[in-house]
Formats: C-alpha cells, structure tokens, sequence
C-alpha cells in the first residue's frame, strides 16, 4: 500500500501529470466511471501544498503549477464537451434510424422520454 502512494506522489511531481489530467478529463466525457476528479483533486492538492510553502520561504520541489494544472482540466473539458456535442450532431440522424430498427432501443428511448418529461433535472 505504501508503494502505491509513493507512485502517486511522483506521478504527481512528474511534468507528465498536466497531459495526464487532460486526458483523463477528456476521456472522462466518453468514458464517465474513470476518476478524472479524483485526479485532478490529487493533483490539485500537491499544487497548493507547494503553493503555501513557496509562500513560507521554503522552495517546493516539483509540484504541478496550479493555473497551469487547472488551465488543462479547464481546456480537456470543453474539448471532450464540444466533441460530444458534434459527434451527436452530425450521428443524430443515423443514432434515429439505428434506434427505430429495434424494439428494445425504442422502448428504452420512450422510457427515457417520459423520465424526463418528468423531472429531468434529478434524472440528469
């Protein structure tokens, strides 16, 4: 267990980890079960620590920017959210005709229609 932490902490003082966190976040937009937040927390968190102690004289040693760190998060987030946003614009037509030749995906996009018909804003 102690082994993995002091993974996490070079990773974390790696310059690695700003394209780390933008993939992560990126990919988070895609795929929703990976723990982007929990790394960019992390990341977050080193940032800081070394932020205070640079602010108490003492010089911290290599740890993530956090403008840099959260420019990334920021940047990786609106480019996964405009991504998706084009790829369902441009399938839109297609995902309807895939959709209307089974039962079981109609069904499902009826249920979720009227689910948030309902109170979508819980749903979501």
């Amino acid at each position: 267990m102690v082994e993995g932490l002091g993974s996490i902490g070079s990773l974390v003082s790696s310059p690695w980890i700003y394209v780390l966190v933008g993939a992560s976040v990126l990919l988070d937009i895609f795929l929703p079960v990976l723990p982007s937040g929990v790394l960019v927390i992390t990341a977050a968190t080193a940032a800081a620590a070394g932020s205070g102690a640079a602010a108490a004289g003492r010089v911290p040693e290599d740890v993530p920017d956090i403008l840099v760190l959260t420019l990334c998060a920021a940047t990786a987030s609106v480019v996964g959210d405009l991504a998706v946003y084009r790829l369902a614009w441009r399938g839109g037509a297609r995902l309807d005709r895939a959709i209307a030749r089974s039962r079981r995906l109609t069904t499902a996009q009826e249920r979720l229609g009227g689910a948030l018909a309902r109170g979508g804003g819980a749903l979501v």
